[in-house]
C-alpha cells in the first residue's frame, strides 16, 4: 500500500476521535453545569422554618394596689361640709398608715375629691322634711345625700412590703371607721428588668431554633446552613407552671412569681 492510501485512511479515524471526544467532553460539561444549576438552587431555594423558646422564672420587681375612700353624707350643705371633712380625715389616717407600712409618700397618687349626688325617686310616699331637696326637674325624685369618693394608689418597688399592707390595711381601716374598697394586687417586671431580659433572652432562642433545626434536618441527612431570616413572635409573661397563653400574648399580674417566655420565628437555608 502507497503512502497516499495510508494517509488516506488514516485522516476519517483521527476525525472520529476528535468528534467521539469534543462529544464526551460536551457531555461532561453540561453534566457538570446542570449539577451546579442543581447545587445553586436547592442551596437557594431549601429552607428549614422553625420557632425557637427561651424561658425564664422572673420575680415581679413592682407592685400597684390601688382603692377608693368613700363617705356617704345627707343632703344639706352642712352634711356635704361634715363629709368633706370627715373625707380628708380618712386619707390623712390612710397615707400615715401607708408610709408607716412601707409605701414611701413618693409611691401613693391620690385623685381630686369626687362628689355625687344621690338621688331618690319618692313613689308617692313622703319623706321626712329634713330629707327632702326636690332635684328641680319635675322627675319627682329628691335629693337623698352625696356620695364622696377618692381614689389612692400605689405603684412600688417593695413588692414584699406592698403585699403584706394589703393584706393587713383593709382590717385596720375599717376598725379605725375609714371605708377603703380596694381591687387585687397587682404584680409586674419593670420596664428596665424586662430590656435586660430581653436582650439575653432572644440570644437564647436563636440558639434553641437553631438546635432545633439541626435535630431536625440530621434526621434527613441534610445540614443546616446560613440564618435566612427571623422574627419575634409575642411576650408571654404567665403564673409559673401556667398553661395560660394567648395569640396576641399575655401578661399576667395575679402572680409574684412569674414564667417568661420568648419565642422567635426562624427560617434557615438547607443543603
Amino acid at each position: 500500500m502507497t503512502n497516499k492510501n495510508m494517509e488516506h485512511n488514516t485522516a476519517p479515524r483521527s476525525l472520529v476521535t476528535f468528534g467521539l471526544i469534543m462529544g464526551i467532553s460536551l457531555v461532561l460539561v453540561a453534566l457538570i453545569v446542570g449539577w451546579v444549576a442543581y447545587y445553586v438552587k436547592t442551596y437557594n431555594n431549601s429552607i428549614i422554618t422553625v420557632d425557637g423558646v427561651a424561658e425564664k422564672e422572673v420575680q415581679s420587681d413592682a407592685v400597684k394596689w390601688q382603692g377608693d375612700l368613700t363617705v356617704n353624707t345627707g343632703p344639706t350643705t352642712a352634711d356635704l361640709k361634715a363629709g368633706s371633712a370627715q373625707m380628708q380625715n380618712n386619707l390623712s389616717t390612710l397615707q400615715a398608715y401607708f408610709t408607716a407600712n412601707g409605701a414611701n409618700a413618693t409611691d401613693i397618687t391620690v385623685d381630686p375629691l369626687s362628689i355625687s349626688p344621690e338621688y331618690q325617686s319618692q313613689n308617692g310616699v313622703p319623706y321626712p322634711a329634713q330629707k327632702i331637696a326636690f332635684a328641680g326637674n319635675g322627675n319627682g325624685s329628691a335629693l337623698v345625700g352625696y356620695a364622696l369618693s377618692q381614689h389612692v394608689m400605689i405603684n412600688s418597688a417593695n413588692v414584699t412590703g406592698i403585699t403584706a399592707l394589703a393584706q393587713k390595711a383593709p382590717q385596720y381601716l375599717l376598725n379605725n371607721g375609714v371605708v377603703f374598697t380596694s381591687q387585687p394586687i397587682e404584680y409586674y417586671i419593670s420596664t428596665a428588668t424586662l430590656n435586660a431580659l430581653r436582650q439575653q433572652m432572644l440570644a437564647t432562642a436563636l440558639a434553641n431554633a437553631k438546635d432545633r433545626a439541626q435535630a431536625i434536618t440530621e434526621g434527613v441527612g441534610a445540614h443546616v446552613g446560613n440564618l435566612r431570616s427571623s422574627s419575634i413572635g409575642v411576650t408571654q409573661i404567665t403564673p409559673v407552671n401556667s398553661t395560660e397563653i394567648s395569640s396576641y400574648g399575655y401578661y399576667d399580674t395575679t402572680a409574684m412569681e412569674k414564667m417568661v417566655t420568648y419565642i422567635v420565628h426562624t427560617t434557615f437555608s438547607m443543603r
